[in-house]
C-alpha cells in the first residue's frame, strides 16, 4: 500500500502542476484582453493518514499528495471603489466641460475659432448705424443698415437655435444613457445568477463570468453614484443613487418622465413611486459626493427647460394674481401651476446649468438690443381714457416720419404681429401698442420671433429717420448710435449697469472661466482615475515576466512529480522481481 499510495502522491503533483500549468497559459493568452482579472493558483496538502504511533501517543502521519486549494480572482475591492468613485466624478466633469466647449463652439468664441464670433455682429451693426448717423437720408447707408441688422438678426438665431438643439441633444443622450443603464441592469442579474450556480459549494470560480460583471460595474459607476457588495453566493448587490438597483433577484428600473411644460425628461424610479433619481433642489460639491456620475452631469448641464429673456428677471408668480370664481384660492388654477413650474425650472436651473444662463441672457442681449432700436424710432408714451383705461400709444410728437410722411415703423418686428393698431379713444384716433399676434396669442421680441420689417426691406425710404420738414433726422440717428455706449444692462445680479458689448463680453468670459474651472476639474479626475486604474492593474493585470516565471516553475514541478512517479515505479517493479511475484 505504501508504494501504490506513492504513485497516488505523484499522480496529485502531476494533475495539480497541470491545473496550474492550464492557468498559467490562459494568464499569458489574456494579457491583453480588456478587464480580464488574472487567476493565482493556491495550492494545499492533499490530506494525511495516520500510521503507528511515535514517542509515546504521538500518531505518524503519511501525506497523501496536494491539490488546488482554489484559484484567486485577484482583485482589490477597495481600490475598485475608490476607483468607481472617481470614475463616476470625472465622468460628471466631462459632461459639465463637454458643455462649455459647445457653448463656446456655437458662440464662435472658442480659443480654436477666430473671426466668426457674434460680437463681429454687433460692431458690424454699430458701424452701420454710425454710417446712417452721417447721413440719415441716404441710400446706400440704409441699405448697409437694413443687411447688417438682417445679418444681426440670423447670426443671433443661428447661435440660439444651435444652443437649443444641443439642449435637445443632451435630452437624447439622457434618454440613451438611462436605456443603457437598464440594460446594465438586466445583465447584471442575470450574471449574478449564473456565478452564484457555478460558485455554490465553493468548489470554483467563475473567473470569467466575474470579469464581465467587474466591467459593466465600472461602466456603470460612470453613469452613477453606486456602491458595490459582494454576498457569499458570490452575487453583487449594486446600490444606486441610495437605491437598491440591482442583485441576484432582479433590478431596479430606471424610468422617465416629462417635465412639465418642455419635452425634457427627468429620470425617476416608478418602482418607488415616480421618486425622482436626483434631486436638484441640492448643493452639487465635492465635500458631499453631489458630483458624481455622468447621467448628473448631463441632466446639469442640460438644465429644467429652454429659457428666454422673460425668465431672466421675473418674480416668482404671486397666487393671488390667479385667484378667479373658478379658482378662488389661485394654487389650483393650472395657469398658476404652469408659472411655477417655469419659475422652479428656471430658478433651479440658471445657477448650475451654464447653457440655460448663456440661452437666457442671450436673449436678454438681444432682445433689449431690438427694444431700444425700435423704441427709439417708435417713442412711445401713455394716455388714460375716460373709463380710466391706460394705453400705451406711439408718441406722435416725439415721432421721425418715412420719406412718405409716415409713422409707426418698428426697425425689428415679431412673427405675425403688428407693433401698433389703430385705435379711437375717446373721438381721438391713436397707434395703440399691440402684443397680440394674429393667431391671439401673447407675442414678445424673443430671438426666434424676430426679423427685419418686410416693410423696411423692399422700401429703406420707410426707416423713420425724416423730420416732418423733410430734413434729414441726425439726432434721432445720433440717439441711435449713443444707445451702444448707454449703460442698460445687468449680468447675472450684478450691481454692475453694462452697455451691449460689456454685457456680451461678460457672458463670454463668464463661459470661458467656467470652462476653465470643469476642464481643470475633469483633468484632475482624469489624472487621479487613471492612477487608480494602474494601482488596480499593478494588482488584477498579467504580467507577462510573472507569469512566465510561474510556467518555468509548474514545469519543474509537473517534471519533478513526473520523475518520482518513474522512480516508485521502478522501486514497485524491483520488488516483485526480487520477491519471484508473477
Amino acid at each position: 500500500m505504501g508504494g501504490m499510495a506513492g504513485i497516488y502522491v505523484g499522480l496529485s503533483g502531476l494533475q495539480t502542476s497541470s491545473n496550474s500549468l492550464n492557468t498559467t497559459a490562459n494568464n499569458l493568452s489574456n494579457v491583453n484582453t480588456d478587464g480580464y482579472v488574472r487567476q493565482q493558483i493556491v495550492n494545499k496538502d492533499l490530506a494525511y493518514t495516520y500510521v503507528g504511533t511515535t514517542s509515546g501517543a504521538t500518531t505518524g502521519k503519511n501525506g497523501l499528495g496536494v491539490t488546488v486549494a482554489k484559484v484567486n480572482h485577484v482583485r482589490d475591492i477597495f481600490l475598485d471603489a475608490a476607483y468607481r468613485k472617481e470614475n463616476g466624478r470625472n465622468g460628471f466633469y466631462e459632461k459639465m466641460y463637454e458643455s462649455l466647449y459647445e457653448i463656446e463652439t456655437q458662440m464662435g468664441e472658442s480659443e480654436f475659432i477666430t473671426g466668426i464670433g457674434f460680437q463681429n455682429n454687433i460692431t458690424d451693426f454699430l458701424e452701420a448705424l454710425h454710417e446712417v448717423a452721417k447721413t440719415p437720408g441716404d441710400v446706400t447707408a440704409r441699405s448697409a443698415l437694413v443687411q447688417s441688422a438682417s445679418q444681426f438678426i440670423d447670426s443671433a438665431q443661428t447661435i440660439y437655435k444651435g444652443l437649443v438643439n444641443y439642449q435637445n441633444n443632451l435630452n437624447e443622450e439622457i434618454k440613451e444613457v438611462v436605456a443603457r443603464i437598464n440594460e446594465i441592469g438586466e445583465t447584471l442579474v442575470d450574471l449574478n445568477r449564473r456565478i452564484s450556480k457555478i460558485e455554490t459549494g465553493g468548489y470554483e470560480i467563475a473567473a470569467d463570468l466575474r470579469d464581465a460583471r467587474d466591467l459593466l460595474l465600472d461602466e456603470l459607476s460612470s453613469y452613477c453614484k453606486i456602491t458595490v457588495n459582494e454576498e457569499d453566493s458570490g452575487a453583487v448587490s449594486v446600490m444606486m443613487e441610495g437605491v437598491m438597483f440591482a442583485n441576484q433577484l432582479g433590478y431596479t428600473k430606471m424610468g422617465l418622465e416629462q417635465i412639465p411644460g418642455t419635452t425634457f425628461v427627468n429620470p425617476i424610479w416608478p418602482a418607488l413611486d415616480n421618486q425622482s433619481v436626483y434631486n436638484f433642489k441640492g448643493t452639487i460639491s465635492t465635500a458631499l459626493n453631489t458630483d458624481i456620475g455622468g447621467l448628473k452631469g448631463l441632466l446639469v448641464a442640460r438644465g429644467l427647460m429652454t429659457p428666454t429673456y422673460e425668465n431672466v428677471d421675473a418674480p416668482e408668480p404671486d397666487v393671488a394674481d390667479y385667484m378667479t370664481a373658478e379658482y378662488p384660492t389661485g394654487e389650483d388654477n393650472p395657469k398658476y401651476i404652469s408659472a411655477m413650474n417655469e419659475y422652479e425650472q428656471y430658478t433651479l436651473s440658471k445657477d448650475t446649468s451654464t447653457l440655460v444662463n448663456v440661452i437666457a441672457n442671450f436673449d436678454k442681449l438681444v432682445s433689449t438690443m431690438v427694444t431700444e432700436i425700435n423704441d427709439i424710432l417708435c417713442p412711445e408714451t401713455t394716455i388714460t381714457a375716460a373709463d380710466g383705461t391706460v394705453y400705451t400709444v406711439l408718441d406722435i410728437d416725439k415721432s421721425s416720419v418715412t420719406n412718405d410722411g409716415e409713422v409707426g415703423y418698428e426697425l425689428f418686428t415679431r412673427g405675425y404681429c403688428d407693433r401698433y393698431k389703430i385705435q379711437t379713444i375717446d373721438g381721438v384716433e391713436y397707434y395703440v401698442r399691440n402684443d397680440i399676434n394674429s393667431f391671439g396669442n401673447a407675442s414678445s421680441y424673443t430671438i426666434m420671433n424676430l426679423s427685419v420689417n418686410e416693410n423696411i426691406l423692399r422700401d429703406y425710404s420707410r426707416i423713420p429717420l425724416t423730420k416732418r420738414d423733410g430734413s434729414e433726422d441726425y439726432e434721432k440717428a445720433k440717439e441711435l448710435v449713443d444707445k451702444f455706449s448707454a449703460d442698460l444692462l445687468t449680468y447675472n445680479g450684478s450691481h454692475d449697469i453694462l452697455t451691449f458689448e460689456e454685457f456680451y463680453e461678460s457672458m463670454v468670459n463668464d463661459v470661458a472661466n467656467t470652462g476653465k474651472i470643469y476642464k481643470s476639474m475633469q483633468e484632475n479626475e482624469q489624472e487621479l482615475t487613471n492612477q487608480l486604474d494602474s494601482q488596480r492593474l499593478e494588482i488584477m493585470g498579467v504580467s507577462s515576466d510573472e507569469e512566465l516565471s510561474n510556467m518555468i516553475r509548474f514545469q519543474q514541478a509537473y517534471n519533478a512529480s513526473s520523475r518520482y512517479i518513474n522512480v516508485v515505479s521502478e522501486m514497485i517493479e524491483t520488488l516483485i522481481m526480487n520477491l519471484g511475484v508473477g
